[in-house]
């Protein structure tokens, strides 16, 4: 359990990724099933370095890869390339060294410093078990039960104030430090079962922590709220 957290702490903070070097040398659309964050996918890929030599092929195991998209279970520049792919869609992206093993390379296939060109067939799309919630449903999400849960620190909340009717568990200290409280503390008030909303600043935290209790808490109903609390207060001041 702890270690899943701990987990999280590195995911939040290497979330925030520039993008703008991954290229999309070729697009045949798909058009099943869209990968999101958090989906788990099932892939053929071929992956070559960019002089042609191929250093790695599901095609020739006849075995797909299958990974959850957003965990960091693959290199960034998979995960930035295939955001927006289709069942039934394949692409070719070209992923810069920083983006891929970078100054280390990957064992005696990959060399350092190496860009690589992936051609990636997406065969299955499975939704993430949380769901996003859009900021105009919060009331009607409230009068039918739900719990909302604001995972900001006091500082934050101090600035913008609080949805009315939330419960405010802090999940990451000033420092970014996750809080071994918060999970005693949101057990204390919540069970599996409940239909909870995580509430961060701009909801991608908050979205990695309901994809992480949904995954291996259990949790059955959870949600983000998309855009965070700087979407909510700018839909009601509108």
């Amino acid at each position: 359990m702890k270690s899943y957290f701990i987990l999280i702490f590195i995911l939040i903070f290497s979330f925030k990724a520039n993008c703008d070097n991954v290229e999309i040398l070729n697009d045949i659309p798909g058009t099943g099933n869209e990968v999101v964050n958090h989906s788990k996918i099932t892939v053929h890929y071929s992956g070559k370095l960019d002089n042609g030599t191929v250093f790695d092929s599901s095609y020739k195991r006849k075995q797909p890869f299958v990974f959850q998209i957003g965990t960091r279970q693959v290199i960034e520049g998979w995960e930035l390339g295939i955001i927006g792919m289709k069942e039934g869609g394949k692409r070719s992206i070209f992923i810069p060294s920083k983006m891929a093993y970078g100054k280390k390379g990957a064992g005696g296939l990959i060399p350092p410093n190496s860009n690589l060109i992936f051609d990636i067939e997406i065969i299955k799309v499975e939704a993430p078990k949380y769901k996003i919630l859009d900021v105009k449903d919060i009331k009607k999400m409230q009068s039918k039960g739900f719990k909302l849960i604001d995972i900001r620190n006091k500082n934050e909340t101090d600035k913008t104030g609080i949805i009315p009717g939330s419960i405010n568990i802090t999940a990451f200290d000033e420092n970014g430090n996750f809080l071994n409280s918060f999970l005693e503390k949101y057990q204390s008030l919540v069970i599996n079962t409940d239909n909870v909303v995580l509430i961060s600043d701009k909801g991608d935290i908050s979205s990695i922590l309901a994809n992480g209790f949904a995954e291996h808490l259990g949790a059955k109903n959870m949600y983000s709220l998309s855009g965070g609390i700087k979407a909510y207060f700018e839909f009601i001041e509108n």
